[in-house]
Order: structure tokens, then C-alpha cells, then sequence
């Protein structure tokens, strides 16, 4: 898999340098976010939030989810294949439909808003080549990002183009996979000034995703893939107050299986090869990516006005083996040896428009005011066909055994603000609110003998307001005491209801919100040699959305009551010049506080899915010149993630998944303008199970059970300028 440095040859100065260019009184040594949606030093951000660099993306060789975010304090995820992806934060996660972490790529909100289009597992896995930063705000977000931020937010934030030069870098790597093949890719980015007061910037890459997971039918390393894509950026200043910005970002990601393997339903040992499962039918899953944005901004003087329209659009066509489920039965209906296929396509095509106003400067108030609109067409359309069970061919003269698609639309009108207060150079009082309405409606269509002809609509509404309340006390300028109290929320929606289903099966399910209580310091110490965040949260959630089947059709629910309660540390050591050491962790304790409903499983007291209690990294990153044009680097890092419980199931219950960590290194040489790097990910060829799949999701009584990448051994040499 390729390459390492994804944004490699960007340069630590030359990042930040593009942060402090739009604010000249920041000193480039501090870190720069836009949490609150106004640039601020992140130690003035009175609630946790974690920055991945240009520079810290390089030094772990991030290409997806799985290479950076479990480094973040109290975050988790849970994928079976690339391009399927669940995040999690302080352990907010039932296992349902619709997202719980919402997703930005700058001023986009990309994915669906609703429930009904898989919005938690189809998470956009963007590859963070050309990014500037990626910025994490753990908690609810509610007040200034809206939907599906009630355990957080990720954002994307990328690297504008700029007017002072001309710019490029280029990269090629290689990887290869211990039990596996051998990966690689090529990525590039050019800055073109276009005058004084406009530029372009462009980026795009390709890389072949190596496998690891074999199939006596399929071959050897069937879940490999590619991934390919860019984006392109157009910037222009007609004035010194005026700047107008278009973006496009596209990529397409192809996966030929998926990363899990057979397990044993009591032991969770594997019952074919260490690497190995077997299916009926190949398991692609396939992803187009497309993100459009707009954006002007103005400057009034006292008063700055943003306004953004995006259009973001996502495409899946997925293949699943459902055998393990439907053959046995199959098999005794009609006679003959049979599995089954299940051809799933999902389109979400969503439009977003944002207007806000921003007072300007250092002033004793500051505020942000701004409207917010949104429309989505949200489509699922699913075939499950017969195949023989030797061949995998379909059975023409049975197929197909159901036909359903569920149609639905979503459209939401927001107004929001934010005030800050500045009493004195020492405290300040942060208030933030949100209302929200949104109106649902579905159409849902099925026929075939095991689906029935059935034709159904339902409509919903919700009203939410969402608010944050956070004071701030600041002894000096390097340190920050804060207090948080915030909301967030998840859209409800209409039910898709099968066919005379049961009355106990709820018509429409309501939105769901979490309320989080914040305490946290962040200091920079000893002249900023060491920087310390340590936080402590207890997170309500009530009117938990769950998922569960009803007579084979998926519906969601609302059931229970939970709290997730912990501790999140984030430190950097500076000892000497040219040496880091890093540490952060979290211990997370989220459980039900009700009992869910018995269609879903899990009773009061029954631990959150696939939240680690105790989860940390410790990484050391050390760099001398070895002579007058070449410095040498060097780094190791420790990733623990502990024990777990699947999702709840209420035939089987949850299972224990035992804890794992991956060791990973790096080492170096950059000369003039060109770098090399040797990079080593999973040196101890650990083991962990990252989702395990429900009864029938393997043959023969078996789990599927999606594992790491194994140890794997990769080099990169690039250029920039």
C-alpha cells in the first residue's frame, strides 16, 4: 500500500506558514484552528480538541482512518472493508444507521444527515494527501455544526492556494504486506500563482491498496484494491476585503473483498487459515467520492461575512455474501445446494448553503451569527438473488428471491450564534445555540417472493435546539482552565416498514441527543517545552437510535438510556532540539443506563460497542543533520487499544474482544529538496479484530471477524519545492 509521506514535502514551516498568512499577528510556532469557525490559537478553544498536522500525517505515513485516528484520545472505529468506516468518539456508538461523528471538508458537511442512508458506515475515508491539518473536536457539536456531531466532529481542512509563488511536491512509494502482496503509489501538487491576486492549486494521486485475506474459491489476497483521486482550487482576491474560493475533490475507491476472516462463534479463533475466509460470492465495494464548494468571504471592516454553497455527492455499489444467513434455508425450500447475493447500491446527493457574519479582531465581544440550509436524495436499492452454492453463479430461474428500495429525502433550516465575552485578560464566557428543524419523507418499494409487493411512504419532522455553555479562565498567556457544557443531536425520520409487520414496530423513531458536562486545562510549560491537555467528561445520552431486523428488513428504533464518563491527556515533551516525545490516552467508561429494546439486545449496565476503556500512544520522533545538507529522522510509536464488547445482538449477546497494540517506525534522510524514508507499521505482526459480524455472516456457524493489516515493510522518496 503504498507510500508513506501522503503529505510528504510540505514542509512543517511551510504549513504553518499557510495558517499565519491570513492572520499576521500569529506566531508561527502556535497552532491555528477553526473549531469555533473563526481562526484561534487552540489554546483558546475552551473545549478538547486534537490537530493532526501536515507534518504528523507525514511522520505516520497516514493514507486512510486506520493509520491516525485511533492516536486521537477516546476515539475508536469499526470497519470490514475500506470504504465502510464507523468513527467513534468518547465511546458514543449503539451500533445504529445513522452517524454519530459528523464529517466537514472545510465549509462542506459531507455524508448523509439522515439515518436512512447508512450515513455511520459510508464515513468518508478522504485521503489526506495536499491536507493542512485535520482538526477532531471531540464532544457534542450541536451549536455551530448541527446534525450527527453528538460525539464529535472531524474536519478536513486543506491547504489553500496561494498568490507568493510557485509551489510542487511529488512522491512514489511502495509497500509490502507480511501473508500478503505488495502495494504502491504515486501522488503529486503544483501552486500556480496566476498574479498578484489570484492562484491554483492541484493535487491528485493513485495507489494500489495490497491484500491480505485469501479464499480457497477467490484466491489469495482478495481484499485488495486502488484508490485514486484529487482536487483542485481556484482562489481570488479582487479586492484586499474580497476573496473568492472554488473547490473540487474527488476520489473513487475500489475494494475486492473485505479484511475479515472465519472465526469460531465461541472461541473467536479462526477455523480456516490465520488470513483466511470463504464465500459463495466475491464481495467487491466500490465508492466515488465528489465534494463541490463555494465560498466567498468578505471583509466589512468590524464585521466578516462567509458564505458557502457546496454539493457533495457519494455512489456505492456493493456486493455482500448473505449464504451463512439465507442458504440453509434456501437449500431446504427448494432442494439444492444454495447461497445467496445481496447487490446493494447507495447513492446520497446532498446540497448545503451557510451564511454567517463574524465580528472581526480582538474585542471585548466577539460573536458569529449564521443560517444554515440543507437538502439531501438519499437512495438504497438492494437485490437478493439465488447462487449455487459450488459455483457462485446465480440461479436465474429463482433470482431474485427480493427486490427493495427505500427512497428518502431530508431538508433542514438552521439559525445559529456564538458570543464570547471578555470580562477581563482572564476570564471569558463562551454561549453558543442552535434551532434546527427538519422534515423526512421515504418512499419504500419491494416485490419478490421472500419481499412481497408492498408500496409505503412516511413522513416526519423534528424541531432541536442545541446550545453550549463554556467559561474560560486564563492565569497567563500559556495556560486555559475551562468548563463545558454543550448539546448535540441526530435527526429521527420515518420508518421503512416491512410488509404487515408487528404493531410493536415503530412508525417513525425520534432524534436522539447527548448532553456533555467538560472540565479540561491546557498549559504550555517550562518556555513551551511542554505541552499538556488533560479533560474529564460526562456525556447523557437519551433516546438512543438502535437498529435492529424485523422479518429481514432493517428498521430503526428508539430504546434506553446511556452514559459514556472519562479522562482524555494529550502531552509533547521538547527536551532538547530536535528530539519529541508524545503521549496521549484515555480510559472511557460508556454503558447502558436502561435497557435497550428486546428486538436489539442489550440490557442496563451492558458496556457501549467496540469502545476500548483504555486506549494510548507514545511515540518518540528524533531529527539531527548528519552533515550540512542531510538530516537524518528517526521515529517509533506505541498504539495500545483495549478490550472491547461487540455490538449487542439479542440471539448471541455481546462478545469480548481482547485488547492489541502495533508497534510502528520510521527512519529517514532529507537532502535539498528530495527525502527518503523507510517506514514499518504492525512490527510485532499483532492481531486485532476491528468488527465482528452477527450470526450468519460466515458459513457453517462461523463469525466474520475483520481484522488489522498485518506487519508490513514500505519505502518513499519524494520531492518538493
Amino acid at each position: 500500500m503504498a507510500t508513506g509521506a501522503v503529505v510528504a514535502f510540505i514542509s512543517p514551516a511551510y504549513a504553518q506558514a499557510q495558517a499565519a498568512s491570513d492572520s499576521a499577528n500569529n506566531n508561527q510556532d502556535e497552532i491555528i484552528v477553526t473549531a469555533q469557525k473563526r481562526e484561534q490559537r487552540l489554546l483558546d478553544v475552551p473545549q478538547s480538541v486534537s490537530v493532526l498536522s501536515a507534518q504528523a500525517l507525514t511522520a505516520v505515513h497516514a493514507e486512510r482512518f486506520a493509520d491516525y485516528f485511533t492516536r486521537i484520545p477516546s476515539a475508536s472505529f469499526v470497519e470490514d472493508q475500506a470504504g465502510q468506516t464507523r468513527l467513534i468518539l468518547r465511546g458514543i456508538n449503539t451500533g445504529g444507521v445513522g452517524a454519530t461523528v459528523a464529517t466537514y471538508v472545510d465549509e462542506t458537511p459531507y455524508g448523509s444527515a439522515t439515518a436512512l442512508a447508512n450515513g455511520a458506515i459510508l464515513t468518508p475515508d478522504i485521503d489526506p494527501f495536499d491536507l493542512q491539518r485535520v482538526e477532531v473536536l471531540r464532544g457534542p457539536q450541536g451549536t455551530l455544526y448541527g446534525a450527527n456531531s453528538l460525539g464529535g466532529l472531524v474536519k478536513y481542512v486543506t491547504i489553500a492556494p496561494q498568490t507568493d509563488a510557485v509551489h510542487y511536491a511529488a512522491e512514489g512509494g511502495v509497500e509490502n504486506v507480511d501473508h500478503g502482496s505488495t502495494g504502491w503509489s504515486g501522488r503529486a501538487a503544483v501552486n500556480l500563482p496566476l498574479g498578484s491576486a489570484a492562484a491554483i492549486r492541484a493535487s491528485g494521486f493513485y495507489r494500489h491498496d495490497p491484500g491480505y485475506i485469501d479464499d480457497a474459491r477467490f484466491g489469495s489476497d482478495v481484499n485488495d484494491g486502488k484508490t485514486y483521486g484529487g482536487r483542485i482550487s481556484g482562489l481570488v482576491r479582487p479586492t484586499d476585503d474580497l476573496t473568492i474560493r472554488g473547490t473540487a475533490v474527488f476520489q473513487n475507491l475500489y475494494s475486492n473483498g473485505t479484511n475479515t476472516i472465519d472465526v469460531d462463534a465461541v472461541t473467536l479463533r479462526p477455523v480456516l487459515g490465520k488470513y483466511e475466509h470463504s464465500r459463495t460470492v466475491a464481495e467487491p465495494n466500490n465508492m466515488k467520492y465528489r465534494i463541490y464548494n463555494g465560498t466567498v468571504d468578505y471583509d466589512f471592516g468590524p464585521v466578516n461575512l462567509v458564505a458557502s454553497s457546496s454539493w457533495g455527492t457519494l455512489d456505492q455499489a456493493q456486493v455482500q455474501d448473505p449464504s451463512g444467513l439465507y442458504g440453509p434455508l434456501l437449500t431446504g425450500i427448494f432442494g439444492q445446494p444454495l447461497g445467496a447475493s445481496l447487490d446493494q447500491n447507495v447513492t446520497q446527493r446532498r446540497f448545503t448553503e451557510e451564511v454567517r457574519l463574524t465580528s472581526s479582531g480582538k474585542n471585548k465581544l466577539e460573536w458569529t451569527l449564521g443560517a444554515f440550509y440543507t437538502r439531501e436524495r438519499n437512495l438504497i436499492d438492494q437485490a437478493l438473488n439465488a447462487v449455487d452454492a459450488g459455483t457462485g453463479a446465480e440461479v436465474a430461474a429463482l433470482s431474485p428471491l427480493a427486490l427493495a428500495t427505500v427512497g428518502s429525502r431530508y431538508r433542514e433550516y438552521a439559525g445559529f450564534g456564538n458570543v464570547t465575552y471578555h470580562f477581563s485578560r482572564q476570564f471569558d464566557l463562551t454561549v453558543g445555540g442552535r434551532y434546527s428543524h427538519n422534515r423526512q419523507t421515504t418512499l419504500q418499494e419491494t416485490s419478490g417472493p421472500l419481499a412481497g409487493d408492498s408500496s409505503i411512504t412516511g413522513v416526519s419532522s423534528d424541531n432541536v435546539f442545541t446550545y453550549s455553555i463554556a467559561p474560560a479562565f486564563k492565569p497567563n498567556d500559556h495556560t486555559t482552565f475551562y468548563l463545558r457544557v454543550a448539546r448535540g443531536y441526530r435527526p429521527g425520520g420515518p420508518n421503512a416498514l416491512p410488509p404487515l409487520s408487528p404493531d410493536s414496530v415503530p412508525r417513525q423513531f425520534g432524534a436522539d441527543t447527548t448532553t456533555n458536562y467538560e472540565a479540561g486545562v491546557k498549559a504550555e510549560l517550562i518556555d513551551r517545552l511542554l505541552t499538556v491537555e488533560l479533560t474529564g467528561f460526562y456525556i447523557d445520552w437519551k433516546d438512543i437510535q438502535l437498529f435492529t431486523s424485523v422479518d429481514g428488513f432493517g428498521v430503526n428504533t428508539n430504546g434506553g438510556k446511556a452514559r459514556s464518563k472519562g479522562i482524555e491527556f494529550t502531552s509533547t515533551l521538547t527536551p532538547t532540539r530536535g528530539l519529541t516525545l508524545s503521549a496521549n490516552g484515555s480510559y472511557v467508561d460508556a454503558r447502558l443506563t436502561e435497557d435497550a429494546s428486546p428486538l436489539v439486545g442489550g440490557l442496563d449496565g451492558d458496556r457501549l460497542p467496540y469502545n476500548p476503556r483504555f486506549s494510548g500512544t507514545l511515540s518518540a520522533d528524533y531529527s539531527r543533520p548528519l552533515s550540512g545538507t542531510i538530516e537524518g529522522t528517526f521515529g517509533v510509536s506505541w498504539r495500545y487499544t483495549g478490550e472491547r464488547r461487540s455490538a449487542f445482538d439479542a440471539g448471541l449477546g455481546q462478545y469480548k474482544l481482547g485488547a492489541f497494540s502495533q508497534i510502528d517506525a520510521h527512519a529517514g534522510v532529507t537532502f535539498d529538496r528530495f527525502r527518503i524514508d523507510a517506514f514499518a507499521r504492525n512490527l510485532t505482526d499483532s492481531r486485532g479484530i476491528t468488527n465482528l459480524g452477527t450470526s450468519g455472516t460466515a458459513p457453517n456457524g462461523a463469525l466474520a471477524a475483520a481484522i488489522i493489516r498485518p506487519r508490513s515493510y514500505g519505502l518513499t522518496i519524494g520531492v518538493r519545492y
